[in-house]
């Protein structure tokens, strides 16, 4: 799912802003995220889900903020991660892209990270 943004600018002309891709699996990890919170704190659950979309669009504009992952995969060598903000117990996974960032995976950080993203390509 690309979720792009775009701004007037001063002479009101659009142009294009970053984006962002969700990977297959993304929303299903969200929706997950969502429903364990949620058992507890329905609110917090949606404040969590809210807080990682600002940040995806934070991360599509500035796509080198993430810290660059070293994984023993060499297919996850351009991995970068960054947290939810507000919400540092939730990792963001992606790639910077053209025009923004593919969204891989969002995890919680005491979770197996090497071993979730073993099958990806």
């Amino acid at each position: 799912m690309v979720k792009p943004c775009s701004a007037a600018s001063a002479n009101g002309l659009r142009k294009r802003v970053a984006e962002f891709i969700l990977a297959s699996g993304v929303e299903e990890e969200l929706w997950a995220i969502w429903e364990h919170i949620a058992r507890d704190n329905p609110d917090v659950a949606t404040q969590v889900i809210e807080a990682a979309y600002e940040t995806f669009k934070t991360l599509a504009a500035t796509p080198g903020l993430g810290r660059l992952r070293k994984f023993r995969n060499p297919k996850l060598k351009d991995v970068r991660s960054w947290v939810v903000q507000g919400f540092d117990n939730y990792v963001i996974f992606y790639r910077p892209i053209s025009g923004g960032i593919e969204l891989l995976h969002v995890f919680h950080g005491a979770r197996d990270i090497e071993a979730l993203l073993r099958g990806l390509k």
